[in-house]
């Protein structure tokens, strides 16, 4: 039988990009991890896979620009 993906997440600890608050809540209440788009943004500027701060600022005016709500205390 084959395991529900959700199951296989939870047990592998997997993260789930997720913006819309409804899916959001959704996983959660299954028990899986959740971020989003400015959460994996924000990760890949930790590791190293945005090097620069200057591009990490830009793309969060980005998404803004395309209706992401972001205060813009977060963008400066």
């Amino acid at each position: 039988m084959r395991q529900r993906p959700s199951r296989w997440a939870v047990e592998h600890k997997c993260v789930v990009v997720l913006d819309d608050r409804i899916a959001r809540f959704k996983a959660r209440f299954r028990g899986l991890k959740v971020t989003g788009a400015i959460g994996m943004l924000r990760r890949a500027y930790d590791i190293g896979l945005i090097e620069d701060k200057d591009r990490f600022i830009q793309a969060l005016g980005q998404l803004k620009e395309h209706g992401f709500r972001i205060s813009d205390e977060i963008i400066s």
